[in-house]
């Protein structure tokens, strides 16, 4: 194997489990073989014995496993110091510990991982990855992400987060928390944890991809440079957490998790969920119309449109003014919001190298455009709204939750079947004027959905037909694809007998 490259490579997932035969009997045969004689089995109950080497162990195997079904060259990030370790059973359910450590140090010894040393004076962690020894071995089993991926309904889904800093670099960490703390967490929780029992049913991916893995350019802002995202279309990566911010239950409450999240646009548009074409809807201009309507005012149906200013295209100025308003409702000041946007930018743009002097008009003219706003403009009230959002998309996911309709949420945008892309409207709706006291907020859709058509042709056949509203967007469907769909099927079939 090549040398591991320290930023292709994720965390390690300390919920990897599985009960299956197969998972089983290859943690046994490993186990055995290279780690037997240095970790004799420890007697008693309670949460020492839940975090013995052996189970520990497997959890490391298995996920060592995914990564390399995923990508052989894939690395996992692990903390090898003791602070790196909280027996928290709220964030750690199976008991994760230091022990950890020697797990893994035995099996660098013993030639099955390839390791990469991290340090604290980097910011981070040690890589480890399969080597190929481990390889060979993995080779050898039927295991599949079907077997290895469970509902896990002992993962906790209502996240409390916090950023730290530590040696000058900022971290987000997770808070404990008791459920007495805020009365609406039990009901969140079996809410968001009903959610992903269904998606994990769900069949969800792309009929064009061969292969379902989509890889895309991104800007990393952190390194400064344009890197590939590689976003895995699979069973193991469908898992959704509502996560509040700044260690209080105020401040954000938006649903996080599912790959569609991570991909653009133009691939979500190519998103089939079982097996039917899809639709997706937004809200438009959410957060500044969210901010009209909470003052008992009508929200505006494109706040971002001004008179040009700077000589750029109507559309790329509303781009940069979308980008300046929305980091502004984020930011504690002007100066703040503009830094955020050109690190957002792509190195060589013309949005790169805009000024400060530049962006304050375009700023400034937004705020004329919008008095009644205004205020709230460069005063940290993003945090403050994404609580509003997640109350609306908890609403949409739990409506269709109820009646087992997959629906996929991009925070201010939701995906549904075309079957139901008129009644995804009607809930969005009902969901934002509840909020609002009565107010709508405009929603976006590209395309039309089947029983929309249907609506549409019980009102006026004949228009129907004239303007093409019997066309549904639908895409080919390649080997992988059909291949993947009858995979999660007859896995369905054997979860449901």
């Amino acid at each position: 194997m090549t040398e591991i490259n320290r930023y292709h490579s994720r965390p390690l997932d300390v919920h990897r489990w599985s009960d299956h035969p197969e998972a089983t009997k290859l943690r046994e045969t490993v186990w055995k073989d290279y780690f037997s004689d240095a970790f004799p089995p420890i007697e008693g109950k309670g949460n020492k014995a839940k975090s013995e080497p052996k189970k520990q162990f497997k959890v490391l195997l298995l996920d060592l496993y995914v990564a390399w079904l995923d990508d052989p060259e894939l690395s996992i990030g692990l903390g090898m110091t003791k602070s790196a370790y909280k027996e928290n059973p709220r964030y750690n359910a199976l008991f994760i510990s230091a022990k950890m450590i020697d797990v893994v140090n035995q099996a660098y010894e013993v030639g099955l991982i390839d390791k990469e040393t991290g340090s604290e004076m980097s910011g981070m962690t040690t890589r480890i990855r399969a080597s190929d020894k481990l390889a060979a071995i993995f080779s050898k089993t039927d295991l599949t992400l079907f077997e290895l991926t469970e509902e896990q309904p002992n993962q906790e889904v209502i996240i409390l987060n916090k950023k730290e800093f530590r040696n000058d670099k900022e971290r987000t960490i997770q808070v404990d928390y008791e459920d007495i703390d805020f009365e609406p967490i039990i009901e969140m929780r079996q809410q968001v944890q009903q959610y992903n029992a269904l998606l994990w049913r769900t069949f969800i991916d792309i009929p064009t991809r061969e292969e379902p893995v989509i890889e895309q350019p991104y800007w990393d802002k952190k390194a400064r440079e344009m890197k590939i995202r590689r976003v895995k279309l699979s069973q193991d990566n469908k898992f959704v957490r509502r996560v509040f911010y700044r260690a209080d239950w105020n401040l954000g409450g938006r649903f996080h998790g599912g790959w569609w999240q991570s991909i653009k646009e133009d691939w979500r548009k190519q998103i089939y969920i079982n097996n039917e074409a899809t639709i997706e809807q937004d809200y438009s201009g959410l957060h500044i119309n969210l901010l009209y309507g909470l003052q008992g005012l009508e929200p505006q149906r494109d706040p971002y449109t001004l008179d040009n200013l700077l000589g750029f295209t109507d559309a790329e100025q509303r781009k940069i003014v979308k980008g300046v308003a929305l980091m502004g409702i984020n930011a504690k000041s002007p100066k703040a919001a503009f830094s955020a946007f050109r690190q957002d930018q792509q190195t060589g743009s013309v949005e790169k190298s805009m000024t400060d002097k530049q962006l304050q008009l375009l700023l400034d003219a937004f705020n004329e455009k919008h008095p009644a706003i205004a205020d709230s403009i460069c005063t940290d009230k993003g945090v403050e709204l994404m609580k509003v959002d997640g109350r609306i998309t908890s609403k949409v996911i739990n409506y269709f939750t109820k009646k087992n309709i997959p629906v996929l949420t991009i925070h201010d945008s939701y995906i549904t079947p075309h079957t139901h892309t008129g009644e995804l409207r009607r809930v969005m709706n009902e969901a934002v004027t509840e909020e609002l006291n009565g107010f709508k907020i405009n929603i976006d859709q590209e395309g039309v959905g089947l029983d929309q058509i249907q609506a549409f042709r019980n009102m006026d056949r004949a228009n129907a037909s004239d303007h093409n509203y019997n066309q549904i967007v639908s895409y080919n469907r390649t080997e992988g694809y059909n291949n993947r769909l009858k995979q999660h099927n007859k896995w369905l079939l054997k979860v449901d007998n």
